[in-house]
């Protein structure tokens, strides 16, 4: 299956072209500034790039499942990958994946405990967070977030964890290798609290999640795909106000 995976939520995205789980073309973005105009340049190339490989032609109309991250991060981002993801399924008549950013974090780190707690910086001084708990479903180990994320103070991510021990579960934070923000909260937290950085994109995990989906029936009209927010956009707040 010719998988072609975004990730438009922040500078760390990008996008990749996935034949099943194997990778045919991958681009890094350089700026989370410019997506509206890169990532259809991105695009083109990763296209043109596969298909110079494989010694065929290769255009959108020959992808098969859609896969985008739906957040948290940059509310401009965020819609420029889902509008884009939305629009090509619509045209081409193709399934559509949302992933959220946390969920993909927390698979492609694929940490031993039962719980696993992304963090992500939020800016203002905040974090995002959920937690996610390691289920049995479709035949293998995954993990499933619990509730709705959070948008938490640092200084109160000492105690929210607290709250998950006593259950007797071991916990493990997970964080991006470029958040210095979140990187720098362990120092703050207990030894018993364990720690996973998941370094580069997280189109891997992204493309691994929406094949999974797939071939459990697990499928989305572009319709149903739908930004992860957990903060209102300043302009929202600006105008409430």
């Amino acid at each position: 299956m010719l998988i072609m995976a975004c990730d438009t939520t922040s500078e760390y995205g990008g996008a990749a072209l996935y034949r099943d789980l194997d990778c045919l073309a991958a681009a890094r973005s350089a700026s989370a500034a410019g997506y509206s105009v890169t990532l259809f340049q991105m695009v083109d190339d990763l296209l043109a790039q596969a298909a110079a490989q494989q010694g065929l032609s290769l255009s959108l109309r020959d992808v098969e499942l859609f896969a985008v991250a739906t957040g948290p991060g940059s509310f401009t981002g965020i819609r420029v990958g889902l509008a884009a993801a939305q629009a090509w399924a619509k045209a081409f008549q193709r399934p559509v994946w949302g992933v959220s950013v946390l969920e993909a974090m927390v698979e492609e780190a694929s940490p031993e405990t039962e719980l696993a707690v992304p963090l992500l910086d939020a800016r203002r001084g905040e974090l995002f967070l959920e937690t996610s708990r390691r289920r049995a479903a479709e035949g293998r180990s995954r993990f499933v977030a619990e509730g709705e994320g959070l948008v938490l103070k640092p200084e109160n991510l000492g105690s929210f964890l607290e709250r998950l021990l006593p259950s007797g579960a071991a916990v493990t934070c997970v964080v991006r290798e470029h958040d210095r923000r979140a990187q720098a909260l362990r120092a703050s937290l207990p030894e018993s609290i364990r720690w996973a950085e998941v370094r580069g994109t997280l189109l891997p995990a992204i493309a691994r999640l929406a094949l999974e989906a797939h071939r459990t029936g697990r499928v989305q009209s572009p319709a149903e795909i739908d930004a992860y927010y957990m903060r209102r956009p300043d302009a929202e707040v600006k105008w409430r106000e």
